[in-house]
């Protein structure tokens, strides 16, 4: 019998939810395409743009053969990304804002790493940037030296535990750290099998990170700063908040707590997470909302007394170290332009 030699697939799915994106779409795009690593499917998902982006997709779909359109209804980005999900035909998937940035390396070096770590996920370290210097740092960077490597398991304890900066830093676990963020990571594709993103919500990425961080085995993770996610005054993430934003946001963290401690796990990240209860209650203006956050304070003090004394100790002090660490966080990076 000859042996089987049919080669790898290599081709990785990059997934881009699109919505009223015009006026950086292109750039982003124009990044991905520029990947050292080639075999490349770009999915782009407009998800119901008014603004032009829609034809701007097909017309850089016209330009690369690489890359495929998906137009549909305004889902959002939960939709957008399951519909990526649906048509991804690669044995990887990665998933790239579509205002952000990737080095052209970015694909090259989260391949490299996972198989030869044999690891279900590959992930780097990133640039926080403002839009208006995105271009002149990704091409400063782009011939950055590859760096250190570390491969690890218990990814789902990880993500639970190691999310604090100072510790982390002061331990040396800084590699251990990474977040619910799809972006800036490497998966094999089997690892959304059954596992979609929530349609509808905010704090999508939260709803599956513990389904998809128990599955798996192994994770290879790098100091190369290889994702330039960028800042925006108009972003999401920037915007006024509604009571139903935070409450995605504690409903998410619900089900992150509830699987940690099914796994023996800390649920220390969820249960930070929940303290956007606060601002669930102070968004609250009407009496359907002022409803619904009593029941989700229920909610969560009854999660909290699931915890042993040691362990709500242990979640109280990551807390507040990282309540300290947002505060500077919001009045530096996230005011960048």
């Amino acid at each position: 019998m000859s042996a089987d030699r049919t080669p790898p697939n290599l081709t990785v799915s990059v997934i881009v939810p699109v919505f009223d994106a015009a006026a950086h779409l292109e750039a982003c795009v124009t990044s991905i395409l520029a990947q050292t690593h080639t075999d490349l499917e770009v999915i782009l998902v407009d998800d119901g743009s008014r603004d032009g982006s829609g034809e701007l997709c097909d017309r850089l779909a016209e330009r690369d053969e690489r890359v495929r359109v998906i137009h549909q209804p305004n889902g959002g980005i939960g939709a957008a990304q399951n519909a990526g999900l649906d048509l991804a035909s690669g044995a990887f998937v990665t998933f790239c804002d579509n205002d952000d940035l990737m080095s052209p390396h970015l694909v090259e070096r989260l391949l490299e790493i996972l198989t030869a770590a044999d690891a279900d996920m590959s992930c780097c370290r990133w640039y926080n940037v403002g839009a208006s210097a995105a271009a002149e740092a990704l091409a400063r960077h782009s011939g950055d030296a590859p760096g250190d490597v570390l491969v690890f398991q218990n990814a789902a304890q990880s993500y639970q535990t190691v999310f604090s900066v100072a510790l982390r830093r002061l331990a040396r676990q800084e590699l251990r750290y990474f977040s619910e963020a799809n972006w800036g990571k490497l998966y094999r594709a089997e690892l959304f099998d059954g596992i979609r993103f929530p349609i509808g919500r905010f704090a999508q990425d939260v709803a599956v990170a513990m389904d998809l961080y128990l599955r798996v085995r192994r994770v290879a993770s790098c100091t190369d700063r290889l994702y330039f996610w960028l800042q925006r005054g108009d972003s999401v993430s920037h915007s006024l908040r509604s009571a139903s934003y935070y409450r995605d946001i504690v409903a998410a963290h619900s089900r992150s707590f509830d699987a940690a401690l099914d796994n023996a796990i800390l649920p220390a990240r969820a249960y930070y997470g929940l303290t956007a209860l606060r601002f669930e209650r102070a968004q609250a203006h009407t009496s359907a909302e002022r409803a619904a956050y009593l029941a989700d304070r229920r909610e969560v003090r009854a999660r909290r007394r699931r915890l042993r004394l040691r362990q709500r100790l242990a979640c109280e002090a990551l807390l507040l170290m990282r309540r300290a660490e947002v505060f500077v966080y919001d009045r530096t990076v996230h005011r960048r332009r």
